[in-house]
């Protein structure tokens, strides 16, 4: 049967009404979305939001400085943080591009003062894909409380991890490295005799029309750049001030949404301008390696909706009182960028939208328990208040946000005032989470304090059972006098699955009891008989320290096997047999 013409108009017409009616009731969920999370305070910034080239959402939340309460625009200028390596790594391949440099040629070659044997050893290849072994300044123990407003030189800031160890073989695994990155800024500067900030903007920035972007001078913001803040459970405090020279270009970049919007655009080919001359230097960009990682930025896929192997190119960022996410999806041109200066996190929000975009139900973001149990701290007394927090725990799970954090901000709320009410917080918030290490260093400060050395170790030591090694923890505990045992100064390392497969086994305990060490994939475990499993944390590739205690496993190789296994506490020392 033939159609008629005007049958087919009709038709026509109610499917582009009907479109257009879905993509605006769209972009009406993605602002109602992220206005729901700055109602609760967990989005103070710019956002925009792209979806198949519509521009879903371009706006802005709140206030670019809490003091004055001046409004923040679509066009207001943040930190990005970390976001700034993609913007390093695209201007190192341009001016590999120009002849200026070779990625994969030894760093130096550029820094010839850089020590050997490092400087033969890593590429700008190696510091691209954050392979490089190279230790991060910005995790040297007490540097950023220290030396934050300090100003340093590039070669000052490689300097200071350039005669530490590698943590591994150059190439061989993955460690995320701001040393890397300021390393790679400087060999830029070496290159073209120019400052970072102008040859970025000379060879990357300016020729995409990217105005609102640039390295950010200034120790205090200036008109039209956001003020960073820190938000606290009533109010919004100026953050922790950062010297410009320290992040330099591993994250010191400001930028607007739609500037990023632009710059994705370029970077992923949907635009007709691109940072590159050839279009081998986007792929080798985009191509991920070690733990999905390019060139400065993430290279992923992932299942949505009804669609399978989605590719996700993003990177987050984070500094004193600012943070970043930009997630872009290029097959389908969608784009998710998120600018805050509440230092606030940014992955939930993310991951909403991006179910929003593919048709999905994103979660709503849920209220403070410890906005809403403050009160009663404040009028009954901590011990109702956290008889309330257990109460509706298990009565009302789904109506707040019981997450790891709350106790802990309500416990910085009051550690000024009264630092007894923050110390019974954080033990309840240990009780729960013991795992965390950061409300176990509080409560040792907190102890200290008041005179109590001997429950600052304890709190200090029972983190450490959790994440050993940690240079911060080990040298607070060192500094009370106190010699931590071995099994937990030796920090966690990367060991590949192929050396833990052959420690798999059963190990003889006594005639009625075994050792049951199995791989699922990703980490061991070991069980007693008829006990529960517990995950072994990797040491070497054959010490391992069971989780959440001072034991441990130390295996003996008799050729690609573990012919035995070794419990090693307090000093002593068990040897079992391996029988299967």
């Amino acid at each position: 049967m033939r159609i008629p013409s005007r049958v087919w108009s009709t038709l026509i017409l109610v499917f582009v009404l009907a479109s257009g009616v879905e993509a605006q009731s769209r972009s009406d969920r993605a602002e109602a979305y992220l206005r729901s999370f700055h109602d609760l305070r967990g989005f103070n910034g710019a956002a925009l939001v792209i979806d198949e080239g519509r521009v879903l959402f371009d706006g802005a939340f709140g206030f670019i400085d809490h003091e004055s309460q001046e409004p923040a625009t679509k066009d207001t200028r943040f930190r990005i943080a970390s976001l700034t390596k993609q913007f390093t790594a695209a201007l190192i391949l341009r001016l590999e591009e120009l002849g200026m440099l070779d990625v994969d040629a030894a760093v130096g070659a550029y820094i010839q003062e850089y020590p050997s044997p490092q400087s033969q050893q890593i590429t700008l290849h190696h510091l691209l894909t954050h392979t490089s072994g190279l230790p991060s300044y910005t995790n040297l123990p007490g540097f950023l409380e220290a030396r934050a407003e300090q100003p340093l030189t590039p070669a000052d800031i490689v300097a200071l991890t350039w005669l530490e160890p590698l943590s591994f073989k150059p190439g061989t695994d993955f460690e995320y490295s701001n040393s890397g990155y300021v390393l790679l800024g400087w060999i830029v500067e070496r290159v073209t005799g120019q400052p970072y900030s102008e040859a970025l903007s000379e060879y990357v920035l300016t020729p995409l029309g990217l105005t609102d972007t640039g390295y950010d001078h200034s120790l205090v913001p200036t008109a039209g750049h956001a003020k960073g803040h820190t938000r606290g459970l009533t109010d919004y405090t100026a953050s922790r001030r950062i010297d410009p020279s320290l992040p330099y270009s591993a994250g010191m970049l400001y930028s607007t949404a739609p500037d990023l919007a632009r710059w994705n655009a370029a970077l992923l080919g949907w635009d007709s301008i691109s940072p590159f001359a050839d279009a081998a230097s986007r792929e080798r960009m985009l191509t991920p390696g070690l733990q999905s990682y390019g060139y400065g930025i993430s290279i992923a896929s992932r299942d949505l909706g009804r669609d399978s192997d989605v590719r996700v190119v993003e990177h987050t960022g984070g500094i004193f009182g600012f943070s970043a996410f930009a997630r872009a999806f290029p097959d389908q041109h969608r784009l998710i960028i998120l600018l805050d200066n509440t230092s606030s996190d940014l992955r939930p929000i993310v991951e909403g939208l991006t179910n929003l975009l593919w048709g999905m139900e994103a979660v709503p973001p849920k209220p403070s328990i410890a906005e809403r149990i403050l009160p009663i701290v404040e009028s009954a007394g901590v011990e109702p208040a956290l008889a309330r927090y257990r109460d509706w725990r298990l009565s009302r799970p789904d109506e707040y946000d019981y997450g790891p954090n709350q106790l802990m901000q309500l416990a910085v709320h009051f550690r000024e005032q009264d630092p007894e009410i923050s110390i019974a917080l954080l033990e309840a918030q240990v009780e729960e989470y013991p795992e965390l290490p950061l409300p176990r260093v509080a409560l040792a400060e907190l102890y200290t304090a008041r005179g109590d050395d001997e429950g600052a170790v304890a709190h200090l030591e029972a983190a450490l059972t959790y994440t050993p090694g940690v240079p911060q923890i080990l040298e607070r505990i060192l500094a009370l006098g106190v010699e931590p045992e071995a099994a937990l100064r030796m920090p966690v390392t990367n060991v590949p699955g192929s050396d833990m497969v052959g420690l798999v086994g059963e190990y003889r305990v006594d005639p009625t009891t075994t050792l049951t060490i199995a791989f699922d994939g990703a980490s061991l475990t070991a069980r007693r008989s008829h006990e529960a499993a517990f995950r072994l944390l990797p040491q070497s590739p054959t010490v391992y320290l069971l989780h959440g205690s001072r034991v441990q496993l130390r295996f003996e190789l008799a050729g690609e096997q573990a012919g035995a296994v070794s419990i090693v506490e307090s000093g002593q020392r068990v040897r079992f047999p391996r029988i299967h």
